[in-house]
């Protein structure tokens, strides 16, 4: 697989290009009101098989599990936050959190979203 580091970029432009669904709604949630399925009608909607939404997917199961480690992930790669927080240091103070808690939920995310992807990954290549 590509550099995380890497792909977790691109997810974080993907999310800023308006690649999830219009109206606030996650991908993962029209899959789940929709079964699955997205029908016919104007073009334009949101790429879904990809590794982008696959990121967004884990990183939404993992905010039902722990939030403050999703907003983490979130922040450090630019999907949310400020541009000026350059450093994970100043990421970690905006939030009011210690620069080791910051790593700590950073580390956690991470692990989470790779695990995931990577099952996700292996299971449709067998």
């Amino acid at each position: 697989m590509a550099n995380w580091d890497e792909i977790f970029d691109q997810w974080a432009r993907w999310v800023h290009q308006g690649a999830l669904v219009p109206g606030g709604q996650s991908v993962l949630g029209k899959l789940i009101e929709c079964q699955g399925v997205f029908g016919g009608g104007g073009g334009g909607g949101p790429v879904l098989d990809c590794i982008e939404a696959d990121v967004e997917a884990a990183v939404l199961r993992l905010a039902a599990e722990d939030q403050a480690a999703a907003t983490t992930f979130r922040m450090e790669y630019g999907a949310v936050g400020n541009m000026n927080d350059d450093t994970q240091l100043k990421r970690a103070l905006r939030v009011g959190i210690s620069l080791p808690t910051y790593k700590r939920r950073l580390k956690k995310a991470r692990d989470y979203v790779i695990q995931a992807l990577t099952k996700k990954r292996t299971q449709g290549n067998v």
